[in-house]
Order: structure tokens, then sequence, then C-alpha cells
């Protein structure tokens, strides 16, 4: 991250937070802390933001999304879970379909990254995603790929960029399949600066998961910092066809 970048970032969190210390009870305000602390690239930092706000609205269904996707790439798999979970009824009920559909994107690679059958939205809102009596089996192999996948986001969440790649790649090697560890090394390679890296990082989670609108959107943020506009165009417009096909608004 540039570093006009970065201190843009830290005035809007001291900002943020001076704001707070006059009107702790506004979740927006919350809600802007966590987003800018998770730019930041300080997801333990951002987290418990994302949770007050949550506590505040218990209907602020985008906190939900983005505190799932927090504890989902720190590796807590069964508290992201429930937390997407719980944030399906609110999307629904406000009508908010983009955020509801993230929502669902994230739910499914969550319950991929557990070994779990990924159910369809409505079951999972009407039923709370119920566990098949095979679906929490997993091989040894990806469980120690998640626990080295931790080890290495433990470093990306203290900057330690380097050696967040080296426990990304290592967790990769024993389970190559292992989408949050390729999204993982794609943010750290992003926050080293190392934007090729990071953009084949991200094709290899598109061709785990092509039909996650989130993974080609985040493609297309990084062939946007690297000046490949036509390349930055495609992969937002099939982020948009996958998310118009999802919510019925595609022909067919």
């Amino acid at each position: 991250m540039a570093r006009s970048e970065t201190q843009a970032l830290e005035a809007r969190a001291a900002k943020v937070r001076e704001i707070l210390a006059r009107e702790p009870e506004d979740a927006t305000l919350w809600f802007t802390l966590g987003r800018t602390l998770q730019e930041l690239g300080r997801p333990d930092h951002a987290a418990p933001a994302f949770r007050r706000a949550i506590e505040i609205d218990a209907r602020y269904s985008a906190a939900y999304r983005d505190l799932g996707r927090v504890l989902m790439e720190a590796g807590e798999l069964e508290e992201a879970l429930s937390t997407l979970e719980a944030g399906l009824g609110p999307a629904e009920e406000a009508g908010d379909l983009q955020t509801l559909r993230e929502i669902e994107s994230f739910l499914r690679r969550c319950q991929r990254a557990l070994g779990r059958e990924p159910g369809k939205a409505k079951d999972q809102r009407a039923a709370k995603a119920p566990r098949l009596a095979h679906a929490g089996e997993s091989t040894e192999a990806t469980a120690a790929a998640r626990r080295i996948y931790r080890q290495g986001f433990d470093h990306f969440a203290n900057d330690r960029f380097e050696a967040a790649v080296e426990f990304f790649q290592r967790a990769l090697e024993i389970d190559p399949e292992l989408a949050i560890a390729w999204n993982g090394l794609s943010l750290a390679r992003r926050q080293q600066g190392d934007l090729e890296a990071a953009v084949e990082a991200g094709k290899r989670l598109i061709e785990i998961e092509p039909e996650d609108p989130l993974s080609h959107t985040n493609l297309s943020i990084l062939y946007q910092r690297m000046g490949m506009i036509p390349e930055a165009e495609e992969e937002r417009a099939l982020a948009m066809q996958m998310l118009m096909r999802s919510t019925g608004g595609g022909g067919g």
C-alpha cells in the first residue's frame, strides 16, 4: 500500500475515533472504523469494531458480512459461519440484495473450507445450514493446511507480510485447493506491493471458485492498480454478471 494511502486511512481512523468518543452508540461509525482498519491490514482490530456495530444495531447486515469475512480469513471458520448465517436474515429483510449475495458467497467459501456441503441460501436461512452426517469430515492434510494458514494469518495481522507469505505458501503446498490460503497470499502480496504476484494468487483463487463474484471484484481492483484497465473492466463485468444471475436479474 502506498504511503500516502496509508496516511489517509490512518487520518480517517483517527477522525472516526474522535467522533466515536462523543457518539459511542453510532453503529455506522463503528462500521466505518472497522472498514478503515480492515483496509489498513489490521483485521484483528477491525473485528471488535464490526462486533460493536452489530451490538448496537442487530440488523446491520454489512457488519455481519465484514465480520464474517475477517473471521474467515483469520481461520476462525466456525465463528465466521455462524456470523454469516446470522447476517442472512437482516440482509434479506432490508432488501439489500448485494449484501445478501456477498454474505452467501462468503458463506459458501467458509463451508468449503470446513469441508461441508454448501447449501442453498434459502435452506441456510430456514435451517441455519444443517450439517450432513458426513459433512464434518476433512482430510488430515486439509486440517494441517488450515493450521498453517492460521499461523500465516497471525503474521499478516501483525504486518509481517514476508512471514505470512511463507506460511500461506506452505499451506498451499499441503492443500493446493485451500481457497482461503490463495486469498491470504493475494492479500499479503498486495501489501508487499507485489501486484503481479497478488494477481497470480487471485487468478488461482478464481480457478478454484470461478463463480465467486467477490474474487473477480478483487482481481479487478488489482488490475486497476496496475493500470490494466481492459482487464479490470472485464473482471468487473464478470462479477456484475454473476451478481445479476444470483439475484435473478440476468437474461437467460
